[in-house]
């Protein structure tokens, strides 16, 4: 089995030679999902066990219908995109009862917004058996690996007299 380092060389070496149209294509999806609107990095927790990646992100304010989340490439790759939504005042009224024309932002610490991000696993995954579930604004991963084939086949040799 090649080391993690060995597969993210030779995906740059497939990415650098191959025609321009899979460059284009290539292109197209390491980009944020519009082209000029910026897009926020999401941060992940990403984990290892002996049988599946484990992969966790806060992705508060998004319901499931404003994400997505797919496997590409060989099967080791995984995008998460979406975005994050700021409630406008559906909660809460104007504090004196009247509306404003403009409003005067105090603080502005969270993130809304555009998010993107694509994660090169370690190993090939098994889409089919891949788990996600949300709870509490927290996208969980589970990303079963392959089962690993044995490379190259045993021929016996047999003594011919």
């Amino acid at each position: 089995m090649s080391s993690f380092l060995d597969r993210l060389k030779k995906k740059d070496v497939v990415q650098s030679t191959s025609d321009d149209k899979k460059q284009d294509q290539i292109a197209a999806q390491n980009k944020p999902p519009e082209a000029g609107v910026p897009a926020e990095q999401l941060k992940v927790d990403i984990f290892q066990t002996p049988g599946a990646i484990i992969i966790y992100s806060q992705i508060a304010g998004s319901s499931i219908h404003d994400y997505s989340v797919t496997i590409e490439g060989d099967g080791d790759i995984v995008v998460i995109k979406g975005q994050r939504n700021r409630p406008n005042g559906e909660y809460f009224g104007p504090p004196d009862g009247k509306e404003h024309d403009s409003k005067e932002h105090l603080l502005e610490e969270c993130s809304w917004g555009k998010f993107y991000r694509q994660i090169i696993l370690p190993a090939e995954v098994d889409a089919a058996k891949t788990e996600a579930k949300m709870r509490e604004g927290v996208l969980m991963l589970r990303l079963p690996l392959k089962e690993a084939h044995e490379k190259g086949v045993r021929i016996e040799v047999q003594s011919v007299q």
